[in-house]
């Protein structure tokens, strides 16, 4: 169930949390969807850009995948990250986003939150997200269709393109196709919070 706005958790940001669905919970729903449309864990594993043990581990709820997978797998089972958000976010399509009213979403733990910014007006290509990662979080490698542009709003990063390895601190940036397989790594002593703007449309219009 959603949470009540006014009695949710925030973010350092202020913003509300939204509770995805747990790990395991994703795990069944996206193991019924592959089923239904008779693909095996390997076809998912290779359309979705990563590997068939990672796949397994999510169907059992041993693994949560980043923002990111979690859409390049809902793209493979044919539906769209908005299936699994307990609270699908509004299109208002407002040109401007408050700080400490944007609400957050989370997939199983608390502590990595995604602030998804609104798009500013129908048929926009740009779209942002605004992640809070917990010391020691570390995503999986991936890879998907467009480009991201990374601005290390607070903490120390580790992120690793094309198996070279990049360590941003506040302020920083990084742009690189998506394409190239990729992921981060949070090394610093806190909380690192990062600013993504890239073309790859994680919610649906």
């Amino acid at each position: 169930m959603p949470l009540d706005t006014d009695e949710a958790p925030v973010t350092d940001a202020g913003a509300p949390l939204t509770d995805m669905p747990a790990a395991a919970t994703i795990g069944q729903m996206l193991r019924a969807r592959r089923k239904e449309i008779g693909k095996t864990m390997k076809q998912v594993a290779r359309e979705a850009g990563l590997t068939e043990g990672f796949i397994s581990q999510i169907e059992r709820g041993i693994s949560t995948p980043s923002l990111i997978s979690l859409y390049n797998v809902a793209n493979a089972l044919g539906t769209s990250v908005d299936t699994f958000l307990s609270q699908p976010p509004q299109h208002a399509h407002s040109m401007v986003s408050h700080a400490g009213e944007r609400r957050g979403y989370n997939v199983e733990t608390k502590e990595r939150v995604y602030e998804l910014l609104e798009r500013g007006f129908p048929g926009a290509q740009l779209n942002g997200c605004i992640t809070h990662m917990p010391v020691g979080y570390a995503s999986e490698l991936t890879s998907h269709e467009g480009e991201d542009f990374l601005y290390l709003i607070e903490g120390e990063m580790l992120y690793e393109i094309d198996g070279k390895e990049y360590v941003l601190k506040a302020g920083d940036t990084l742009h690189f196709p998506s394409s190239l397989p990729h992921r981060a790594r949070n090394i610093g002593a806190g909380p690192a919070r990062e600013l993504w703007v890239g073309t790859t449309r994680i919610i649906a219009e």
